[in-house]
């Protein structure tokens, strides 16, 4: 159990370093590059992964139609979102912003899949939402620039792939859900930036590699490892783990870019944590359905992939 605990938090602490990572790599290539690479290395990742593990099956009709919108919405809409915010934006920013993600996933739940909406629920988000509002606030002002905008439209967008994993996993398996979403949205999205943007291929092999290893470390080995101690120690004990994100980024965002951290900033991402955690234990089945696949993007973004976001 302690071992498995151990794996949790070293998959927040490499996410939190992600976002960190992805601010970097943004200052040698551009936004749209990095969102159709991300997209591309992470896809190839799971394929081989499919193929090894012999999960390949084949699509029905309407399931390719779901592939199809999660793939553009949840994927390529989301890191396009994901990386332009982190542009604008900072990290932490980024991985507060992002944490609200099972709670917009459970509104739209509750809008296409009929789920109840709880008292407790409401109370936690708007717990949340106020964490936000002080962490977004500069010396008394309310400040919410075109970065943070940027990123609740990636946070939606990943909430939104959420929803369509949960209509796919009635009969697919998490595995196969994420690499035919991933292989659609570099389908998608490739070839658009193939013909529309001029693509700088001269960087060092040192930037090249740090740029894999963000995605294969940070969305890849970290979801293998992220689902096979959640198996473990469970989704609702995962759930608080995985609410330390925001915090870790905060620190690595402090020690490495030194960017100031004001006790403001600290007591709303400790209501960030607590509406989030507050609302996410009542409810089992949205929460699995979130963790299983955060794991698998994010932030980054995001950000995911945002989130789980590359400056």
């Amino acid at each position: 159990m302690v071992r498995s605990y151990l794996l949790l938090l070293i998959c927040v602490f490499i996410w939190a370093g992600n976002y960190l990572a992805r601010q970097f790599l943004l200052k040698e290539f551009s936004p749209l590059f990095l969102s159709a690479f991300s997209l591309t290395v992470i896809s190839i990742f799971f394929c081989l992964l499919a193929f090894f593990t012999k999960s390949y099956v084949r699509l029905q009709r309407k399931e390719l139609v779901i592939f199809c919108f999660a793939g553009l919405i949840g994927l390529v809409a989301n890191q396009i979102f994901l990386f332009m915010g982190l542009k604008y934006s900072t990290a932490t920013n980024a991985s507060l912003i992002f944490s609200l993600s099972p709670l917009i996933t459970a509104g739209l739940a509750a809008v296409f899949l009929k789920e109840k909406v709880t008292g407790q629920m409401v109370i936690g988000s708007i717990i949340a939402i106020f964490g936000i509002f002080l962490v977004l606030s500069v010396r008394g002002e309310f400040v919410f620039n075109i970065g943070d905008v940027l990123l609740f439209g990636g946070t939606a967008t990943f909430a939104c792939n959420l929803i369509f994993v949960r209509l796919l996993s009635k009969r697919l398996s998490p595995i196969i859900i994420t690499t035919y979403s991933f292989m659609m949205g570099a389908i998608i999205f490739d070839p658009f930036l193939l013909i529309g943007t001029n693509i700088d291929w001269n960087h060092s092999i040192a930037i090249w590699g740090f740029a894999i290893c963000s995605v294969v470390i940070g969305q890849g080995l970290t979801t293998l490892m992220w689902n096979k101690a959640m198996n473990d120690v469970g989704a609702a004990r995962a759930a608080v783990v995985l609410n330390l994100q925001p915090l870790m980024t905060m620190l690595l965002d402090f020690l490495i870019y030194k960017n100031t951290v004001t006790l403001q900033q600290m007591i709303g991402a400790a209501l960030v944590f607590t509406g989030i955690l507050f609302s996410i234990l009542q409810k089992t089945t949205i929460r699995k359905g979130h963790f299983e696949m955060m794991a698998t993007q994010i932030a980054e973004a995001n950000t995911v992939k945002n989130k789980s976001k590359a400056k």
